[in-house]
């Protein structure tokens, strides 16, 4: 290769080059309003996502929150439900075991069991804690465990092994005919 073809540098284009390089300005400092745009558009974008995060964190803590208070005032209002159900249902039982029709007592078991959300319809004797009429016939003649339902002297719901009861006595006319048991669920 020869150097011919090559024109040889002046000493003033030399000098140029020098200037130009150390008059050249730095990236940033070229680009200054570009990069300034940039980085805000990163931190408006990062602002935004972490306040998205944490208005989706209040909302469902706010959920939660409200899921268990429903949960808590259905629980109740079912409560109070079950509690009118025994007392209507007393009334009804208390009229046909003083008539000593057991069959027409059945039979209102039965229909709770149909028009309600009830699991079971017990009858118990107080003195023995004895299942005297159940909807589940299996449960007849067998031993009632709760004493605390056993022994109601009004109206009163209690949950035991795992499923919630309401329980009250059914009064005659001098003494106590059994206690009415509904195992809601």
């Amino acid at each position: 290769m020869s150097t011919e073809n090559k024109p040889a540098k002046t000493s003033q284009q030399e000098s140029s080059e020098k200037v130009n390089s150390s008059t050249k300005k730095p990236f940033w400092k070229k680009h200054f309003l570009k990069l300034l745009l940039l980085l805000l558009l990163v931190v408006s974008v990062a602002w935004g996502y972490f306040q998205n995060r944490s208005t989706v964190s209040q909302y469902e803590k706010r959920i939660t929150e409200l899921k268990e208070t429903h949960t808590a005032e259905l629980k109740e209002m079912k409560t109070a439900h079950i509690k009118q159900l025994t007392n209507t249902l007393i009334l009804a039982v208390r009229s046909e075991l003083i008539a000593e029709n057991v069959n027409q007592v059945n039979k209102y078991f039965e229909q709770t069991l149909k028009t309600f959300d009830v699991e079971k319809v017990m009858l118990v004797d107080r003195k023995t804690s004895e299942v005297i009429l159940s909807t589940n016939k299996k449960d007849e003649k067998t031993q009632f465990t709760n004493k605390k339902l056993v022994e109601a002297q009004e109206a009163l719901s209690h949950t035991f092994e795992g499923h919630t009861y309401a329980a009250a006595p059914v009064m005659g006319y001098s003494s106590q005919l059994g206690v009415l048991i509904i195992q809601i669920d």
